[in-house]
């Protein structure tokens, strides 16, 4: 992953709006970093396909044995292969499943989870804000909503950031994953409660496609909101700008959090559409069947839409950004999802608001992955006497 999204897609972009690359080294794929033509093909569901079962590639029986992006190839019963009608009912029973969790108990359970987490490091004075908060936060969370025993939380955080970054042990940490989930599902059948897998069979989703639903909602769901956390503290901890303008109220935790969805996309590419059909896309011939990966970071990159300066004048409220996708198949679970990083880089912020880099001059190393842009680690430091002055002031959780 870059150090530097800005300058490498905005190397990339001198090729144009769509880059011939190869995945893993040997299969080939085409990669839509044009703001204009990503947003066009996410909108085309007909010429465009998110069944990946079109793929010429499978189709022919070219794709390598053991590939580790393989799980992000397969086609799978949930709302993000399906089309038409079929779309309609499972992103439906998807939603209806959300519902089933309301929002006060949601935003509760993640203000306890991130109070414990802080608590856990807070009379330390320093502590890796990623691998100790912005990890385990999201993880803790849709373990709550989807009703998995406490235990099987690390389950699912080391299987996910495993499969997430597509190398070795990926497709062994997908077998954990598929495991862990269709046992669950089992138990919610035998035993109801009120959680997200609960809702899913109540809407009237097969125990096998609410297992697929499942797979798709823990990975897009931890992959996506642990990114985003990872990055806004990034940016608190990195920005004396953005700390005192904070601290001045001169800018809030969602601007933070807009200024990240455009600058450090969390979700950098979505894998992706196929063609139905030979298509000329501005200039550049892609064959039916073949595979279009969608950069969301390298469109919201896009120095054609206007460059940087012109994103980040005016972040706040400016949601043309493609981070959530776009069309039939945009995410569906976006409230969810600024519920989890705003709650969380608002509790982090509230508690340590003199937060900074242990090292200024560290050097963050991203993780090797092509769909998630997120540090590996960030160590920070802050006076933990100022820390549980501020603790005494807050409103006990649920108020």
């Amino acid at each position: 992953m870059p150090a530097e999204p800005a300058a490498f897609y905005g190397d990339l972009h001198e090729y144009g709006p769509v880059v011939p690359v190869h995945l893993d080294g040997t299969v080939p794929a085409w990669l839509v970093i044009g703001y204009d033509v990503c947003n066009q093909v996410l909108r085309d569901g007909l010429r465009f396909s998110r069944d990946l079962g079109l793929w010429g590639v499978t189709e022919r029986g070219e794709l390598p044995p053991d590939w580790p992006l393989a799980p992000h190839v397969t086609r799978m019963d949930n709302m993000l292969y399906a089309s038409g009608q079929e779309h309609v009912r499972l992103r439906g029973a998807f939603k209806a499943g959300l519902r089933k969790v309301g929002a006060h108990w949601r935003n509760t359970q993640i203000r306890i989870v991130a109070d414990q987490l802080i608590d856990s490091f807070v009379d330390a004075g320093r502590a890796d804000i990623v691998g100790q908060y912005a990890v385990p936060l999201p993880v803790a969370v849709l373990t709550r909503l989807f009703g998995f025993p406490l235990e099987e939380a690390e389950v699912l955080q080391r299987a996910v950031l495993t499969l997430l970054d597509g190398g070795e042990g990926a497709l062994a940490a997908h077998e954990e994953l598929s495991q862990t989930i269709s046992m669950h599902v089992h138990r919610r059948r035998r035993e109801p409660r009120t959680d997200m897998v609960t809702g899913l069979l109540e809407a009237g989703l097969t125990e096998e496609e609410t297992i697929k639903t499942l797979w798709l909602s823990i990975n897009a769901g931890i992959g996506a909101t642990t990114a985003w956390t990872a990055n806004a503290c990034v940016l608190l901890a990195r920005a004396e700008d953005v700390r005192i303008d904070l601290r001045g109220s001169l800018r809030d935790i969602p601007s933070v959090m807009e200024r990240v969805l455009w600058d450090h996309t969390p979700v950098q590419q979505v894998i992706g559409r196929i063609a139905t059909t030979d298509v000329d896309l501005h200039g550049t011939l892609v064959r039916r069947g073949d595979l279009l990966i969608l950069s969301l970071a390298g469109a919201n990159l896009d120095p054609r839409f206007g460059g940087a300066d012109a994103r980040t004048s005016n972040t706040n409220g400016n949601g043309s950004h493609l981070a959530w996708g776009n069309g039939a198949h945009e995410c569906p679970a976006p409230d969810l999802a600024k519920a989890i990083v705003e709650i969380g880089v608002g509790r982090a912020w509230t508690r340590l608001d003199d937060i900074e880099l242990t090292d200024p001059s560290q050097r963050i190393r991203w993780r090797d992955s092509i769909i998630v842009r997120m540090p590996e680690e960030l160590n920070v430091s802050w006076d933990p006497a100022r820390a549980r002055t501020r603790a005494k002031t807050l409103a006990p959780i649920g108020e």
